[in-house]
């Protein structure tokens, strides 16, 4: 039975910081792996529309209220609305997740979410900038763990920077052990420098 990744989705989500990682875990079955171990499922307060920054229109999944079985891994994408009250549920799950030794993570504006629910107060993380944190969260009491990195993995919780959407997508697959490490490598070098070298080592471990 495969795993659940339930992927967050709002209004004004920030839709190219999900660009590698959702194709990546989606496509891996075209890479010879076996059979694939986890399934998207885009997740939402309702079942309304929502409307990315991009302009794309996506209509979830399922809500919150729905979300069960086997889950392996809760995405959180950046977005302009993360302080508002109206997140606070699936900031609850996402705690209750990491509880649960199953990974959350998050890039850019969700970082704040996390910060607000004290989830970075005792691990390793990164954000936007440490000022983002402490000038838009009044709870956010992890000022001595936090690293100026693209992305960062501690305890269950990846952060990544909003420009970091590529380091997060890595660490992600990285954890969830989406490709093997000599796919992965080549995967990662091939999409940061777009050397070609690159590509054909990837074709090559596919065949």
């Amino acid at each position: 039975m495969k795993k659940t990744i339930y992927v967050y989705v709002l209004e004004t989500m920030a839709d190219w910081e999900l660009a590698y990682v959702m194709p990546a875990i989606n496509q891996a079955a075209n890479y010879n792996l076996g059979e694939q171990r986890y399934q998207l499922k885009t997740v939402a307060n309702t079942m309304e529309p929502i409307r990315t920054a991009g302009g794309l229109t996506v209509i979830p999944d399922c809500t919150v209220a729905e979300m069960e079985g086997e889950v392996a891994a809760l995405i959180l994408p950046g977005g302009d609305t993360w302080p508002e009250a109206q997140h606070l549920p699936i900031l609850t799950k996402a705690v209750q997740y990491v509880n649960q030794e199953i990974l959350v993570a998050a890039i850019c504006g969700a970082t704040l979410g996390l910060a607000n629910m004290g989830m970075l107060d005792n691990r390793q993380h990164t954000s936007s900038s440490l000022k983002f944190l402490t000038g838009f969260s009044e709870k956010y009491q992890g000022r001595q763990f936090y690293q100026k990195e693209l992305a960062v993995t501690d305890q269950f919780v990846i952060t990544a920077s909003p420009a970091g959407a590529l380091a997060f997508a890595r660490d992600i697959l990285t954890h969830l052990k989406v490709f093997p490490e000599p796919m992965l490598t080549p995967w990662f070098n091939y999409y940061q420098t777009g050397d070609e070298i690159y590509y054909f080592q990837l074709m090559a471990l596919n065949n």
